[in-house]
């Protein structure tokens, strides 16, 4: 394969350790049955394990320059596609359905973390499981719950649509070119096969809310959203701050309504 020149600009990162490659394929753990698309290939070494290991591969790379030699270099190959394009301009619909769900994999750039994971979320109807790579502190983030320190409105977003595994942290050295973080590979396994549009929105106003208010109690921003009345009826200790509460709680509060509408 030519010389790959990295483009920081694309948050390129690439992995090539082969015993970290296999780690991370026995964590996916593929299927002859399985549907699968891969968000950013870089130079195809993930990309390369999955040969002959699933019914359909397609892989999504941005980068003009890249899709050539991913080209070339998986030729031979049935079943697979290389699509130059956005992930985010992709419509999941052209590759699933309820019925025939896909998986997805990456190794995501960091500049596109969260805009990737808010695109995975209006698909989660469309997906089965989801392995991607992250810098570490926001994958910890990710996963976080109210026992962790990392916990904060992303743990809640993505305790909400998925269960999510941290599935093992990979250090900067193993990266060309090497980061200045270490990275985490993690799963979402997908909890909800139907958004609640309703109750979504509400759980991103309350978030929005009372994480602007961190360290405050919560009792005093949720007067401002709801009756006493209605807070009477739950079961929450309002002593607590937004981030000791658990997810639980935050859809209880998504039940009630909010003042004026």
């Amino acid at each position: 394969m030519s010389k790959i020149f990295k483009k920081k600009k694309f948050g390129q990162n690439f992995l090539s350790d082969e015993f970290i490659l296999s780690a991370l394929m026995n964590f996916i753990n593929p299927s002859p049955k399985d549907l699968f698309l891969e968000i950013g290939p870089g130079s195809g070494n993930l990309t390369e394990m999955f040969t002959g290991t699933s019914k359909k591969f397609t892989a999504i790379e941005f980068d003009r320059d890249l899709i050539d030699l991913l080209k070339e270099k998986f030729k031979k190959e049935k079943n697979f596609e290389i699509i130059n394009k956005n992930i985010l301009d992709i419509d999941l619909n052209d590759f699933a359905s309820k019925d025939n769900k896909i998986r997805l994999v990456g190794n995501l750039p960091y500049n596109m973390s969260s805009p990737i994971l808010d695109w995975c979320f209006k698909n989660i109807h469309l997906i089965k499981d989801m392995h991607f790579m992250f810098q570490k502190e926001f994958a910890h983030r990710c996963a976080g719950n109210k026992n962790t320190k990392s916990y904060g409105k992303l743990s809640v977003i993505c305790n909400y649509f998925c269960e999510v595994k941290i599935l093992t942290d990979i250090d900067k050295s193993y990266f060309d070119p090497v980061p200045k973080v270490d990275s985490t590979f993690l799963k979402f396994e997908p909890k909800i096969s139907e958004t609640n549009a309703k109750e979504l929105n509400s759980l991103n106003i309350l978030l929005n809310k009372l994480f602007n208010k961190k360290r405050k109690k919560i009792l005093k921003t949720l007067k401002e959203l709801f009756s006493e009345e209605e807070l009477s009826k739950l079961s929450i200790d309002f002593n607590l701050r937004p981030d000791q509460l658990s997810l639980e709680d935050y859809i209880s509060l998504t039940k009630l309504n909010f003042k004026n509408g």
